[in-house]
């Protein structure tokens, strides 16, 4: 059998998946049949926790909280529904406040638990058709597609008809097959009953009244659908938009921020909600705008320190235009300024009292309580000296900082309403270096605290953006006027965001690409941008490295030539002609640039398309069409065979893995096998083409390097293409049969053509009769002449 047919026949049955793993489940069902088990495998094979329940013809309160307590129940076929509609039954099965699966047709109807108004329970054995896109059919098919879904007869329902319900999909004529109910909803008009949670109705299950009844009897994509289904009823998928940004509840947000979001499945067009109040949000009908074919919204310019909530309803693209209504999402936005932390401040002052009532007990918080009120206790303020005759307190930062407004608590002591140690009148100064100063006001003068607990009237002092590195209280006088000793709780400072921060890649990264792009979040007022960027700390700190401008917060180090291996040191300063201080500059990050450019490593390929190593490297047998590859690839005419052999049952890798996983280069996780066998003057050669044309030089890269592991048995020669330039393995000839790992080091420099664009690469074996296998690991750039020897023992435990 041709690979093509093998994977088809092999991989129709691996696709099944679901993303609600570790759901706990309870099946429900008479016992009496042996049908769990089927069930139990597919369930527990997609990683959740079943427990059977099978004395449930009467329920009380233990049987409804322990179904209660799980994330979903089931109702098997295997179930006798005039055993299940007694008395308070009905009531009770629908008013389980957990979400329910019920596979049986015989319980949904009119007569027993009023899902759907109809008696009918027609058998089929036949396809399903889709009747919407869902997120149920996720991999499977769309609205429209038919599939077979079960492989024994089956009973549906004998209804077009799900009332208040979803049709997600049906029988060719329109019976149910399967249908959705929302909570808190009736099932249809007049049924007087609803799901206290979601209730889907989903036909599944040997119909026979027999040991097998119940039966798992679901196709391949029956299987799929179902485990989808689960996951749509516990919430690990949804038909809802996903994924905000920014995230849920995100605090600091740029004000001219774009908001965005995953959209589902299938989508149509957004309608998006937006304002300041949660529960307008969550009922508004009317979108703020509405119809919008991309999965981002322009809010507007955002206000300081706003709470914003949003949500969007996906409409599908399917004719009925199903509307999926969104979760309500939050954020704040960025505050006008931002407390500038006390452990970056070094206070100093002119005295202390004691060893206690310290000067940095302004700035560590330590008396403030909720709702900014203040201890009474000495040991959370500062006091002077007895007698201090010049007192003064300082704050210096670790930069210059543009400052908005200070917050200051006053000394709020048992005794302060006697003795009146706080501040009164005071002079502030600020100063960009700690030499000349400036002068906030000739003399300010701070309230005076109660000396009570409920204390938390602090004085806010406006600094209008002035830029300082230091501010200094001058004390003139205190407010007892009886003691020459002052005191303060606590003061806090705010500071507009005027540099530049939060760099990514962060300060200190290692592993950074030559040609990255590096961003960071822009100073307030910045119109303009110069980066510093050398090798040299100091040249960076001072200003005197090599600079560019850039009118975004975002820079293409490929337009700085870095090279493989070095640490770099980069600042930002912020530049706007228009302010008082025209550029604000940034603090000194750094970066490492990876030592070596990996070609491929080969770490990325697996079992599933598209992710196949011969979708890539294409080789002699070829690849069959799927949804990601539409047009079938015959093969290249070469007797060339990428990955092992998972298919053919005489496979020693059989129902295992495409790639090598035991035999790899030491800290790899896999490598590629390269079989091959040349006959009729055709050598075997794999072929892969880049997406992106490859600059071969970046980085100052000199030398590709291929890491490779013979076989014993091999023969032949090793070789590659580059561009359709061959070079041959020119170190050890026994390499290729020897089964340890050989470095192959090529000078780019030597091959005789350019390696600027590279779109094509080859590995073949020449040799007229050459046959066997080698395994293939990273392929690298490296910076220096590679020296190495023809074959270094680099082995894992699987080489042992």
């Amino acid at each position: 059998m041709s690979r093509t047919l093998l994977i088809c026949a092999f991989l129709c049955g691996s696709f099944l998946m679901t993303t609600a793993q570790g759901a706990s489940i309870i099946w429900v069902d008479e016992g009496a049949a042996d049908s769990f088990p089927t069930w139990q495998a597919l369930l527990e094979g997609a990683g959740h926790t079943v427990t059977q329940m099978s004395d449930m013809r009467t329920l009380d309160q233990g049987k409804i909280d322990a179904m209660n307590a799980a994330d979903l129940v089931i109702v098997s076929r295997d179930s006798d529904s005039g055993n299940y509609d007694d008395g308070e039954e009905i009531g009770q099965w629908n008013g389980l406040t957990v979400p329910l699966i019920q596979t049986s047709v015989y319980l949904i109807r009119s007569s027993r638990w009023l899902w759907v108004d109809d008696t009918g329970t027609p058998g089929v054995t036949d396809d399903l058709t889709i009747a919407e896109d869902h997120s149920l059919f996720k991999g499977v098919g769309q609205a429209g597609d038919s599939l077979p879904m079960v492989t024994s007869l089956t009973n549906l329902s004998g209804t077009t008809d799900a009332g208040n319900g979803q049709i997600l999909a049906t029988h060719a004529d329109g019976r149910l097959w399967i249908a959705y109910w929302e909570a808190e909803v009736e099932f249809y008009a007049g049924a007087g009953q609803m799901g206290a949670a979601p209730r889907m109705f989903f036909a599944a299950g040997l119909n026979e009244n027999s040991a097998d009844k119940g039966n798992m009897n679901l196709t391949e994509a029956g299987q799929q659908i179902f485990l989808n289904a689960i996951a749509f009823m516990t919430g690990g998928i949804s038909d809802a938009a996903s994924d905000p940004s920014p995230a849920d509840a995100t605090g600091d947000v740029i004000r001219d921020s774009v908001l965005s979001w995953i959209p589902n499945e299938y989508p149509g067009t957004h309608d998006v909600y937006f304002g300041t109040n949660f529960d307008d949000v969550n009922t508004m009908t009317v979108p703020t705008t509405s119809g919008l074919n991309v999965n981002s919204f322009d809010p507007g310019r955002l206000e300081f320190g706003q709470t914003y909530f949003w949500r969007v309803d996906e409409v599908n693209a399917s004719p009925d235009k199903t509307v999926f209504t969104g979760n309500v999402w939050s954020f704040t936005a960025e505050p006008h300024s931002i407390q500038i932390p006390g452990d970056s401040i070094v206070v100093t002052a002119s005295s202390s009292s004691n060893e206690f009532s310290t000067p940095d007990k302004t700035i560590d918080g330590s008396g403030l309580g909720v709702d900014d009120t203040h201890a009474m206790n000495a040991e959370s303020m500062w006091f002077t000296a007895s007698v201090d005759l010049d007192p003064w307190i300082q704050y210096e930062f670790n930069d210059i900082k543009k400052l908005d407004v200070m917050k200051v608590w006053n000394s709020n002591g048992a005794a302060e309403t006697a003795i009146g140690w706080g501040v009164k009148d005071v002079q502030i100064q600020y100063s960009v270096d700690g030499e000349t100063w400036d002068v906030l006001a000739e003399t300010s003068q701070f309230s005076r605290a109660p000396g009570s607990s409920t204390y938390n009237q602090y004085d806010e002092i406006d600094f209008g953006g002035a830029a300082a590195k230091v501010v200094r209280f001058n004390i003139q006088s205190n407010w007892g006027g009886i003691l020459m000793s002052y005191g303060l709780s606590e003061v806090q400072l705010y500071s507009i965001p005027a540099t530049a921060r939060t760099p990514e890649p962060a300060s200190g990264s290692v592993d950074v690409l030559p040609n990255a792009v590096v961003t960071w979040r822009a100073g307030r007022a910045a119109a303009q941008h110069t980066i510093y960027m050398g090798t040299d700390q100091d040249e960076v700190a001072d200003g005197l490295a090599p600079s560019v401008t850039s009118s975004t917060n975002s820079l293409d180090l490929s337009s700085l030539d870095l090279q493989l291996g070095e640490t770099y040191y980069w600042r930002v300063d912020e530049v706007n002609e228009a302010e008082a201080v025209s550029v604000w500059a940034g603090p000194v990050w750094s970066l490492s640039v990876v030592d070596a450019l990996t070609v491929d490593d080969f770490d990325s390929y697996s079992n599933k398309s598209p992710d196949r190593p011969f979708q890539a490297w294409l080789d002699g047998f070829g690849y069959s069409a799927d949804d990601f590859f539409p047009v079938a690839y015959g093969g290249n005419g070469t007797g060339a065979g990428i990955g092992h052999d998972i298919w053919s049952l005489s496979s020693p890798h059989y129902d295992g893995e495409i790639m090598e996983t035991s035999s790899t280069l030491s800290g790899s996780g896999q490598s590629m096998p390269f079989y091959y066998g040349n006959s009729g003057g055709t050598v075997s050669e794999t072929q892969h083409t880049f997406a992106v044309p490859q600059d071969w030089t970046v980085g100052g890269a000199k030398t590709l390097v291929i890491a490779f592991r013979g076989t014993v048995d091999n023969t032949g020669s090793l070789y590659v293409k580059i561009n359709n330039t061959k070079v041959t393995f020119d170190g050890d000839a026994s390499s290729i049969r020897r089964p340890i790992w050989t470095l192959w080091a090529i000078d780019l420099a030597a091959i005789g053509t350019s390696v600027t664009n590279i779109t094509e690469m080859a590995i073949g074996v020449d040799g007229g009769s050459a046959s066997g296998m080698v395994l293939i690991d990273d392929i690298q750039l490296h910076p220096e002449s590679f020296s190495v020897p023809t074959s270094s023992d680099i082995t894992t435990p699987g080489d042992a």
